[in-house]
C-alpha cells in the first residue's frame, strides 16, 4: 500500500517536471520556457533591483487551491479556461512563494503582457493583520515583487509592472479566523493601462 503510494507521487512529480521543462516559441522566434521557477535577479525597473528574493514554488493548501472559487489562483477562473479573468494570487502564511497552482494564471497574464506591450499591471501586496505594521509592509512587497518577477520571466518588460505593498491596510475580510487571514494573503493584478477584455 505505502510502495503503490509512493509511486503515484513519484509519477506526479516526474509529470509535473517534464511539464516544467516544455517550452513555448517566442513570436520572435526564440524559445521561451515555461518560467516555473523565476528568476528574478536584475529585473529592476518598477519592480525594484532586489526582487531576487523573490522565489516561486512552495506549499500547496486550501486558498491557493481555490477552494473559496472567488478569484483564488486554480479556482474557477484556471480551471475554467479564463485564467486572465483570474487577479488574485494567494499566499500561504508569512510567505512570499508562489504555490504551483498560480502558474497558469501568471503564464497567461504574462503572455498577454508579452503581446501588448501598452498594458499596464499594478501589483498589490497584501497580508493579514498578523505581525507587525512594518513587517507587513516588507511582506506585502515581496508577494508584489515574487509575482512581478514572475511575469518578467515570462515574457513581460519590468517597465510593464509596479509592485506596491499595502501590508495589512486594505484587508478583504475583517474575520478574525484563518479564512479571514487567508483571504487577505494575496497580490492583487490591476490593470492600469490595456486590460484584457472579458
Amino acid at each position: 500500500m505505502l510502495i503503490s503510494r509512493n509511486s503515484k507521487i513519484l509519477a506526479a512529480s516526474l509529470l509535473a517536471l517534464a511539464l516544467a521543462a516544455c517550452t513555448t516559441k517566442r513570436t520572435d522566434g526564440t524559445d521561451q520556457g515555461t518560467g516555473t521557477a523565476a528568476t528574478a535577479g536584475g529585473t529592476g525597473g518598477a519592480i525594484g533591483a532586489d526582487a531576487s528574493a523573490a522565489s516561486v514554488g512552495g506549499g500547496l493548501d486550501s486558498q491557493s487551491l481555490g477552494g473559496d472559487g472567488t478569484g483564488a489562483a486554480g479556482g474557477a477562473g484556471a480551471a475554467g479556461g479564463a485564467p486572465l479573468s483570474v487577479r488574485m494570487i494567494r499566499f500561504d502564511y508569512d510567505s512570499a512563494e508562489l504555490s504551483q497552482d498560480s502558474y497558469p494564471v501568471l503564464q497567461a497574464h504574462a503572455q498577454y503582457l508579452r503581446n501588448n506591450p501598452a498594458a499596464r499591471v499594478a501589483i498589490g501586496g497584501h497580508t493579514d493583520e498578523r505581525g507587525t505594521r512594518e513587517y507587513n509592509m516588507a511582506l506585502g512587497e515581496r508577494r508584489a515583487k515574487t509575482v512581478a518577477a514572475f511575469l518578467t520571466s515570462n515574457g513581460a518588460k519590468p517597465d510593464q509592472l509596479e509592485a506596491i505593498s499595502f501590508g495589512e491596510e486594505k484587508p478583504l475580510s475583517m474575520d478574525d479566523s484563518e479564512s479571514g487571514w487567508a483571504e487577505n494573503r494575496r497580490a492583487e493584478l490591476s490593470y492600469t493601462a490595456g486590460q484584457p477584455k472579458p
